[in-house]
């Protein structure tokens, strides 16, 4: 299946957050959402830094024709490729207001690093391409150019315009921010904002270890 065709997947459309422009849901007979989501495949929003949906990872020839060989998954995804074909790290959280994703920034924010500086290009995809991985890119911005959280976003929406972080998501941004661009569970900015939003470790998420390309 190509990024010009919709995937088929078991994630919830609640996790999706929804653009008229970008997206479409197939209706059921009570016109709720069936739970198909069509979305555009991925932009280069930095040099060797894709943005995508469920599409773009799926696509081996979009993957091979732009020279990507790194994959970092957002959401509960498997492995869909042979062990040695692509690096891949999978972080699996929801997109969740609630969800802990700050947690996930320092891990997130090295395997980027690292597949750059292995000379890769790298694809960050959840599963529309519009909450979690503008999520975890911007982070990767703020913590090269200590900058606000609505510039670092600003930076991918020249490329995909239709990136929106949940209300939560944009929360933990400005928290990180506010740690000095770091993530440290003690500090008491963390621990305070954590006390206030007591779902956060029902939607902690984990993290897969990383395949690596023979």
């Amino acid at each position: 299946m190509g990024c010009d065709e919709a995937p088929s997947t078991t994630e919830s459309v609640g996790d999706i957050a929804e653009s008229s422009l970008y997206l479409a849901l197939q209706q059921d007979e009570n016109g709720q959402p069936g739970g198909i989501l069509i979305t555009s495949c991925a932009q280069q929003v930095l040099p060797n830094v894709y943005i995508g949906g469920y599409k773009a990872y799926e696509d081996v020839d979009f993957l091979h024709k732009n020279k990507i060989s790194a994959i970092l998954s957002l959401g509960h995804f498997k492995e869909k490729y042979p062990s040695g074909q692509f690096i891949h790290k999978i972080i699996a959280v929801a997109d969740n207001p609630d969800a802990n994703i700050i947690q996930h920034f320092p891990a997130a924010i090295k395997f980027i690093d690292e597949s750059l500086a292995a000379g890769r290009r790298i694809l960050v995809h959840c599963l529309a391409g519009v909450s979690r991985s503008p999520t975890i890119v911007s982070a990767y911005i703020m913590s090269k150019r200590h900058i606000h959280p609505k510039a670092a976003l600003a930076i991918i929406k020249q490329q995909r315009p239709f990136a929106n972080p949940n209300s939560g998501f944009m929360d933990q941004l400005r928290l990180f921010r506010e740690m000095d661009y770091t993530f440290d569970p003690s500090n008491p900015a963390y621990v305070s904002y954590h006390q206030g939003h007591p779902l956060l470790s029902e939607h902690a998420g984990h993290e897969d270890e990383y395949k690596d390309a023979s």
